[in-house]
């Protein structure tokens, strides 16, 4: 008689039994283990269902549904926007009793607007920023009448502020004459009674041993963008430990100041002369030709000249004068400068929303990327399921037993021996994680351009994530298991084009990349190909002029990307939440092209055959030839496009003809790229479903978020005083 082996649940049973009542049941064929298998089961479910009831008891372990209860357990009926997988209303409540414990202070008042924002704040009273006669006795000597032109080390002094505007106005302390415009107008900030609440809706993330970008024929310096343009540098926000810490420039996603840097430097320097660490709190670091630089020779470009020992002379070896402002490294040797083999750096960047290639996590997209995916594989082999995986690091000796290789070259060559071979397994899904930050082909002198030929019913998968063995015990390390990675905290770079073939059937899907190339979909018969989470710089090209690749879906999700160009065969361009940016000329070309647009920025001319498009801008003229098919909602376009029926689309019929979504930049290497700025049309800024923006930052609901704030402070304010809320966000002025 042959049973199945027992669950979890029914193993964790069975051990309580003795152990000679188990061995009698193994010889009689394990009718017991069967018997307790099926009780075991109904058991599992019930234990699951009350440790879930126990975990809705609190708002720190409840599921998200359960909060809005929870809240009315402790008579909070107005409650933040439930945006779900952006902001979460579970510290609102939490923090409920001790909001009005402390009702009508200043940290209360940032509190409140940190959680119902979901995003940093900082609170300022106006009034302490006014210029008045001091009293003899009560002298302010941290308000002078006149700003200082000369400012000590570190100090936010007032003409180094750096962008955004709203950090001009939160983190300054020059004083100002009084304004008798109301704060809630946004224009008179600087009142008795008011009290302006700065939010700063930017996110910021950590890279480490990223590989700079090569200076550039003018001889810039290396950059740290992946494209290497100017991006400014980042500091990572602490993290505010009690309700009555008020927020000051550590605490906020603001973009690094030189002479900030300076300070951490400088400090880092005296902690090492006195033989403490201190290298380790910098916001960047940096290692040249694989040397590891201390903080006495990374240097603050323009503020500092080179180190020197106590003769005068320049250090020997290496230098880096950093540049927080552009992003950019001047190395130098022995006091001159020049050009290393390689440069890495560990520095953090800001950035508007998850978009694009980067260090964020990728979890929840990728899987949702993969399940979106319309290949499901071939039946008789075991449908979509992972049969094989290869990992990628750079500088690693190749090891074939665990599958890895120095080189992504390498490993799709290995991929695409094992789809050649006589016994073939192909006909699932391949996974190549590429587990660094590295930049591929990793040697000049390797050719710079990628190619792989996908075989029928197979789908390849290459993504930006470490595959780390397991540990098992306090010693045993086990083989990493296939089809496990982990998509977060990782930015390769691909150099040159990437040219892709697939067969019938066959599915390609990049997640996590920059490619500083072209992406080009060869002749063949490809099925779909999907770009999630990533940066292309070039052109996605599939069949250009050529009738190939019938029926192909391209999936471009969180994706920023140049234009898309599709041949003349029937295919479909699914565009979510990403940026397409031709810089002026056609970003969107396909005669048979059926292009599906969600919460999205494209910006060029569009020429396709249908269109269905929602929350999304199209800054650009649209032709589209099949207007009888199809709907645009909630999104814009210009007045001379030709798009099929309009549902609460701007610019309205009564509107002006020239309006136009305004970017606080269209520069790729800003923190705000194409993102709305405040002057933006509100038709724009609030036109999108749910009175959210149009665009690529649709999903973050920021006016909306905007607005409840403002709303859920007002029981908080003292009376008499004025409430006003700053962010650098398009919205309605009230």
């Amino acid at each position: 008689m042959s049973l199945l082996p027992p669950t979890d649940a029914a193993q964790r049973v069975l051990a309580l039994l003795p152990v000679h009542v188990r061995a009698r049941d193994e010889e009689s064929g394990g009718l017991l283990a069967a018997l307790v298998d099926a009780v075991a089961g109904e058991l599992d479910v019930l234990e699951r269902d009350i440790d879930a009831l126990y975990a809705s008891w609190f708002v720190e372990t409840c599921p998200e549904w359960v909060v809005p209860y929870l809240a009315d357990l402790v008579g909070v009926t107005d409650l933040p926007p439930d945006l779900p997988g952006v902001t979460s209303r579970r510290a609102f409540v939490a923090n409920t009793i001790r909001y009005r414990q402390g009702k009508g202070t200043v940290a209360v008042v940032e509190q409140v607007a940190r959680d119902a924002s979901g995003w940093p704040a900082r609170a300022v009273e106006s009034y302490r920023l006014l210029a008045a006669t001091s009293h003899v006795n009560h002298v302010r000597t941290d308000r002078p009448a006149t700003a200082a032109v000369r400012t000590p080390v570190g100090a936010a002094g007032p003409l180094e502020l750096l962008p955004p505007a709203v950090a001009q106005g939160a983190l300054h302390c020059v004083a100002h004459t009084a304004e008798v415009r109301q704060i809630a107008s946004g224009r008179g900030l600087y009142g008795i009674p008011a009290v302006g609440v700065f939010l700063f809706p930017q996110q910021v993330h950590e890279l480490d041993a990223v590989a700079a970008s090569p200076p550039a024929a003018g001889g810039e310096g290396w950059s740290v963008h992946p494209l290497g343009l100017a991006s400014p540098l980042f500091a990572v926000p602490l993290v505010e430990a009690r309700i009555e810490h008020l927020a000051t420039e550590a605490d906020l996603p603001v973009p690094l100041r030189p002479r900030r840097l300076l300070a951490l430097l400088v400090a880092a320097r005296e902690a090492a002369t006195q033989g403490q660490a201190g290298g380790d709190v910098l916001p960047v670091g940096i290692r040249v030709d694989g040397e590891d630089l201390d903080a006495e020779r990374i240097r603050v470009h323009r503020l500092e000249d080179l180190g020197t020992d106590a003769a005068g002379a320049a250090l020997p070896g290496w230098q880096v004068m950093v540049d927080a402002v552009a992003g950019r490294l001047h190395t130098f040797r022995d006091g001159l400068g020049a050009d290393p083999e390689s440069v890495q750096v560990r520095y953090s960047y800001g950035t508007t929303a998850d978009v694009g290639a980067g260090g964020h996590d990728r979890t929840l997209v990728h899987e949702q990327a993969l399940a979106d995916d319309p290949y499901r594989g071939d039946p008789a082999r075991g449908g979509p399921g992972v049969t094989a995986q290869y990992a990628v690091v750079a500088g690693t000796a190749p090891d074939p037993g665990a599958l890895t290789t120095s080189g992504l070259a390498e490993a799709l060559d290995i991929a695409q021996d094992a789809w050649a071979g006589d016994d073939s397994p192909a006909g699932g899904t391949y996974v190549v994680a590429v587990g660094d930050s590295a930049r591929y082909p990793v040697s000049e002198a390797d050719a710079p351009d990628l190619a792989v030929a996908v075989p029928e019913a197979t789908r390849l998968v290459v993504v930006a994530a470490a595959w780390r063995p397991r540990t098992v015990g306090s010693d045993e390390v086990l083989p990493p298991v296939v089809g496990t990675y982990d998509p977060q905290g990782l930015r390769p770079r691909l150099r040159g084009d990437v040219t892709v073939t697939g067969a019938g059937g066959s599915s390609v899907v990049l997640d996590g990349l920059v490619i500083e190339g072209d992406l080009v979909v060869a002749p063949g018969a490809l099925g779909s190909l999907t770009l999630s989470g990533c940066t292309v710089a070039g052109t996605v090209l599939v069949g250009e002029g050529v009738v190939t690749n019938p029926g192909i879906v391209v999936r471009v999700v969180r994706s920023h990307c140049g234009a898309v160009v599709l041949g003349p065969a029937a295919a479909t361009l699914e565009v979510v939440e990403s940026t397409l940016d031709a810089a002026g000329a056609d970003v969107v070309v396909g005669a048979g092209l059926h292009l599906s647009v969600d919460g999205s920025t494209i910006v060029g001319a569009v020429q396709v055959r249908t269109l269905a498009g929602s929350n999304a801008i199209l800054d650009g003229r649209v032709v589209v030839e099949n207007r009888q098919a199809g709907c645009l909602r909630y999104s814009f376009a210009q007045r001379s496009s030709r798009v099929p029926r309009r549902y609460r689309c701007s610019p309205s019929p009564t509107a002006d003809p020239g309006t136009r979504p305004a970017y606080v930049s269209t520069d790729r290497g800003s923190p705000a790229y194409l993102a709305l700025a405040p002057g933006c049309p509100p038709e724009i800024a609030e036109g999108g479903e749910g009175g959210a923006e149009m665009g690529v930052h649709h999903h973050l609901g920021r006016p909306v978020r905007v607005g409840a704030t403002t709303r859920l402070l007002a029981p908080y304010m003292p009376v008499g005083l004025e409430l006003g809320v700053r962010a650098p966000v398009a919205r309605r002025r009230s």
